[in-house]
């Protein structure tokens, strides 16, 4: 019998008949195991490793075995859906390489917790991905802050003018959001190697050292358990999905800064696009799509948990599902932060226009406030009187000084700027200068004390 008839048939030794084509086409993962192929390949070498440490394989045959894998991790292996997913694929191609000992691979495994290795090893590569592209984004953050952290603009809720704040105070927000997304997007690494198919084996393996080859931060405690896990595919694709968020509010942000109602900042022509009829529109489509492609990552996340949700104990069929939104949601989130890291690098900041905005008096009416507390007046009772300045529309430069005087302040014209008003936010994470520099500062010496 031929080594491609043997590997179709082998895992139908207990059926009298072929699958149909459409069912085999139907229950096929080919497509989505072809991003876990080295996955695999790393798997099944640290398998041959541990077979070889505890006397299953003899030395010849480890050596061989591990000799054909890595050629196939060199070469590559396009994935053939007559066998299935990759593992038989892997299985075929090592028994054209080595023969007859390729059939030893397989020994004390399934396909239950091999898939569930090459899942858990694909997510480790994909965090480590992200994580070294969010390296990128906030440095160019911190970067964009220090250059700016004189320029001034006008803080907002609920899309009003709010008070004034500086530029770095808000990329240093976005900063801290993105940190936290990176902190999310590392999980232990847990071994499910050697569970087998729910039940574990008869075969004396050690599960320990395969974990050791693998690098791994633990092993499973229960095999059954061991094949049945996906939190940590829910958890990746939940970080993801949050951290498109927070890359879908920073694009937010980006595209009405660079509107013409605001002109806070100019994108380079790179990162637009034209119009198909009006010649002079510059179109902030990337980040549009960064806001947009948000909202898939959120629906991978409900996929995910849906197919979840009714399994029973054990490895089902359903489980192969798990796999594509966790490889979609890394290929859109990962894309998205390039965008966002392109956009930060090469925006143009428009300095006055952000100071001209900022400069609007309505917004130091908070300071007002608050001096009038420093001096001993009770909060509502302050926010009272300014307020009444407020309502009747008259610009707090204009204001005479005995009126201030009436009010209980000493307000001088020339103190009324968004620079006097940032600097007196100096409490904890504030926008004072002083307390952006702290940021900033510890924003740099977090990132030097994470590096490797």
């Amino acid at each position: 019998m031929s080594a491609d008839v043997s590997n179709a048939q082998a895992l139908r030794a207990a059926f009298t008949a072929p699958m149909q084509e459409e069912i085999a086409r139907f229950v096929a993962s080919v497509e989505e195991d072809r991003h876990l192929l080295d996955a695999d390949l790393r798997g099944s070498l640290a398998h041959v490793a541990m077979l070889e440490a505890c006397g299953i394989l003899t030395a010849e045959q480890a050596a061989r075995l591990r000799q054909g894998l890595e050629q196939i991790r060199a070469e590559g292996l396009e994935l053939d859906p007559a066998y299935e997913d990759v593992h038989m694929n892997v299985e075929r191609r090592l028994e054209e390489l080595v023969g007859e000992d390729a059939r030893l691979l397989h020994t004390a495994r399934s396909r239950n917790d091999q898939v569930a290795l090459d899942l858990r090893l694909y997510v480790r590569d994909c965090e480590n991905r992200l994580r070294k592209a969010l390296d990128e984004l906030t440095t160019a953050l911190v970067d964009k802050a220090e250059a700016y952290a004189d320029v001034v603009l006008p803080g907002y809720t609920h899309l009003q003018r709010a008070q004034p704040v500086s530029l770095a105070h808000v990329l240093l927000a976005y900063h801290a959001a993105l940190g936290r997304d990176r902190e999310r997007l590392r999980q232990p690494l847990i071994s499910p190697l050697g569970a087998g198919a729910l039940a574990g084996t008869a075969i004396p393996i050690d599960p320990h050292r395969t974990a050791q080859e693998l690098g791994a931060d633990g092993v499973f405690s229960n095999a059954l358990d061991a094949v049945t896990d996906r939190d940590f595919a829910v958890a990746f694709v939940f970080a993801s999905a949050l951290l498109a968020v927070h890359l879908s509010q920073l694009a937010e942000t980006l595209i009405l800064w660079c509107s013409q109602e605001f002109n806070f900042i100019r994108l380079p022509d790179e990162l637009t696009t034209g119009s198909s009829l009006m010649p002079q529109k510059k179109n902030p489509d990337c980040l549009e799509l960064v806001r947009g492609r948000a909202g898939q990552c959120i629906g991978e996340l409900v996929n995910l948990l849906t197919t979840l949700k009714g399994l029973p104990t054990g490895y089902n069929r359903d489980l192969q599902e798990t796999k594509p939104p966790v490889i979609r949601v890394s290929a859109t989130v990962l894309a998205s932060v390039k965008v966002c890291t392109l956009a930060v690098q090469h925006m143009t900041v428009h300095r006055e226009v952000m100071r001209q905005a900022a400069s609007d008096e309505k917004l130091y009416a908070t300071d007002l406030v608050e001096q009038l507390v420093s001096h001993g007046v009770p909060f509502r009772t302050a926010y009272a009187r300014i307020g009444n300045l407020v309502r009747r529309g008259v610009a707090f430069s204009q204001v005479a000084a005995d009126e201030w005087a009436t009010l209980g302040l000493r307000v001088m014209p020339e103190t009324l700027t968004p620079e006097q008003s940032i600097a007196g936010r100096a409490s904890h994470g504030g926008t004072s200068p002083g307390r952006i520099a702290d940021q900033i500062a510890a924003a740099r010496a977090t990132r030097r004390e994470d590096v490797p």
